[in-house]
């Protein structure tokens, strides 16, 4: 049978099947649709858009975000003027309002972010504002009352420095630590930035940082366990310069805001990044932040002790869907992360709010989803009083940008199912490094429900040649000298094994081509059981020619259990779904989505 007949006729399949619904219901089995969780959802404002909210000791919430209003700015009929305004909502347990303030901030364009309950009762907010046309952004900061009464206000300016607050704390003094990052004007390098402040808003002292690169951020901060502070975010170059550092920061500064000492994670070219961070039970630390892997953003959790030394790392994926966290949260059981989720699809693209539920090392227990509006932008979220979860976004309502909050229930009143272990795998189906280069890699236990949790730190490695290369217990692999070697993991009676190449130090191999590669095809569909022939082709741009490297191509499938291909480039459907396969020669990657339908059942 040919090619073309062959994808004429599954492609005439596949609409077959998915007219008559035979194909629905075929997502991530982790992913699981809570609608009875949600116990309120409520909208505020008009062309308004939610940034954050937060628990107060009332057992109520503050939102922020910021809102569009017009206001006469003339005597004349037409002297009108829209401005956006910052808009914080104080609510009750329910969600309703009590007193809301839509604040100019001196500015034509103000977004409230961040908020605290100090001790001595009211509330700090913090949010960036601009004059109109002007492109730096300046902190502002506001002191309400309980009845939401500016007691005063303050803006914090850095000529030419435009910041985003990420991070406050509250001192011990009754000062104010605010922590964000900033570009400088005319020159795109961010710069992670700390301020303290005291009770009135004054400034005590404030610290800009070169951490690492020249395009470092801070994205938390937090009080350490042992006096000081930790803060957490990126360290990398700008654009045009050596991506070789792209590494998770984690910072301690002092009470004055200077370095104690400073851990970078690297993973060049991952654009590794730290989110959220909390201190654990026993003084140390864990970790939420996120990286690129083969152009898939996955989420990672990382434990450290009190002086930044890793105990264990766990990564998380849902298939072909993309997920983004902000907030980490401590369980009675665990960890909890909170964020949204993507699905993607040929038939399906939304948002939904996503809670992820992982134990005390960070085994994978449950990922809940929750149904609602289209969401538009998904700000952070909070721990509610009873253990449940409070999500701040913004949803279309027709034409209309409209804040939303949604809360959701504990999700201890829904446990998981039970599950057995069934293998173990790499993501991957081998490693190619440069001697004295580091590359992670992610081993995955599949249990009898589908799920399938990320055992990096849980296996027990060896390397086959550990004179090529070596295998540390997270299951990075440093090469040392050229060859071929494999490392191999154990796990509970189950083991997995990945080659491995180690190239000289001087190699192009990991080098851009001067070209391009493509896939014969965007998009492929293929019956479970069968095989399609795959073409790679490379076009050089210095000789105008155009070369088959299918054989000299390295093949990744985001779902390996749905459809791969193996070394000859021939597409292998397993089993109904959708997923992508990427396609790689030296510094080069192309992709295309693939759909495995059933095969025809004879009468």
């Amino acid at each position: 049978m040919t090619r073309i007949f062959s994808r004429f006729i599954t492609v005439c399949i596949a609409g077959v099947l998915l007219t008559f619904g035979f194909l629905s219901g075929l997502g991530h089995a982790a992913a699981e649709e809570v609608q009875s969780a949600v116990e309120w959802s409520r909208d505020y404002g008009s062309n308004s858009t939610g940034k954050g909210v937060i628990s107060t000791s009332d057992g109520g919430y503050l939102a922020l975000g910021s809102i569009y209003e017009k206001e006469k700015v003339g005597p004349e009929d037409w002297q009108w003027s829209l401005f956006q305004k910052s808009y914080i909502l104080k609510l009750d347990a329910e969600g309703q309002v009590e007193w809301e303030q839509k604040l100019k901030n001196n500015s034509d364009n103000s977004t409230a972010y961040l908020a605290i309950e100090p001790k001595d009762g009211g509330y700090l907010v913090v949010g960036s504002a601009r004059g109109d046309g002007e492109p730096i952004h300046q902190l502002f900061i506001v002191r309400l009352d309980s009845s939401g009464n500016v007691l005063w206000e303050k803006a914090l300016v850095n000529d030419g420095f435009s910041n985003t607050p990420e991070a406050i704390v509250e001192t011990d003094d009754g000062s104010f630590l605010i922590a964000g990052t900033g570009i400088s004007r005319g020159v795109a390098y961010e710069t992670p930035n700390i301020t303290k402040i005291d009770k009135n808003g004054e400034t005590l002292w404030y610290k800009r940082h070169r951490f690492s690169g020249t395009a470092d951020s801070i994205y938390d901060l937090i009080p350490a366990t042992d006096g000081g502070y930790i803060a957490v975010g990126f360290g990398g170059n700008v654009e045009y310069e050596s991506k070789e550092l792209d590494a998770l920061l984690m910072v301690k500064i002092d009470d004055q805001g200077q370095q104690v000492w400073l851990k970078q994670f690297a993973d060049p070219g991952s654009r590794w990044t730290g989110q959220s961070i909390i201190a654990s039970e026993d003084g140390g630390y864990v970790i939420l932040s996120s990286k690129y892997m083969d152009r898939k953003r996955v989420t990672v959790l990382t434990k450290t002790d009190s002086n930044g030394q890793v105990q264990w790392e766990k990564t998380y994926r849902d298939g072909t869907n993309s997920e983004s966290f902000n907030r980490l949260l401590q369980t009675k059981d665990g960890y909890v992360m909170l964020g949204g989720h993507t699905t993607k699809g040929a038939l399906d693209w939304r948002q939904q709010y996503n809670v992820v539920n992982v134990d005390a090392y960070g085994g994978f227990i449950s990922r809940e989803l929750f149904k609602g509006a289209p969401i538009y932008n998904i700000g952070t979220a909070a721990a509610t009083p009873d253990g449940g979860f409070i999500f701040s976004g913004t949803v279309l309502r027709g034409d209309d940008n409209k804040f939303q909050l949604m809360k959701v229930s504990p999700s201890e009143a829904r446990p998981p199912a039970e599950r057995t272990l069934t293998g173990i795998s790499f993501t991957d189906k081998e490693k190619k490094l440069k001697a004295g280069a580091s590359v992670t890699t992610v081993l995955q236990a599949v249990y009898s429900d589908g799920v399938k949790d990320d055992l990096s730190s849980a296996a027990v490695y060896i390397a086959g040649d550990s004179a090529i290369a070596d295998v540390d217990a997270l299951g990075r692999i440093t090469g040392h000298m050229p060859g071929q070697t494999y490392v191999e993991a154990t796990y509970e009676g189950f083991t997995a094994r990945i080659n491995v190449t180690v190239f000289p130090e001087d190699t192009d191999e990991f080098d851009p081509v001067f070209g391009s590669i493509k896939l014969d095809s965007g998009e492929y569909s293929v019956m479970e059981g069968s095989s399609l022939d795959l073409k790679v082709t490379f076009y050089d741009y210095n000789t105008n020619t155009e070369t088959d490297i299918t054989k000299q191509t390295t093949f990744i499938s985001d779902n390996p259990d749905i459809a791969e291909v193996d070394e000859e480039g021939n597409l292998i459907g397993h089993k109904p779904g959708e997923t992508i396969i990427y396609a790689k020669y030296k510094g080069s990657l192309t992709y295309a989505s693939v759909m495995v339908v059933h095969a025809p059942v004879s009468e």
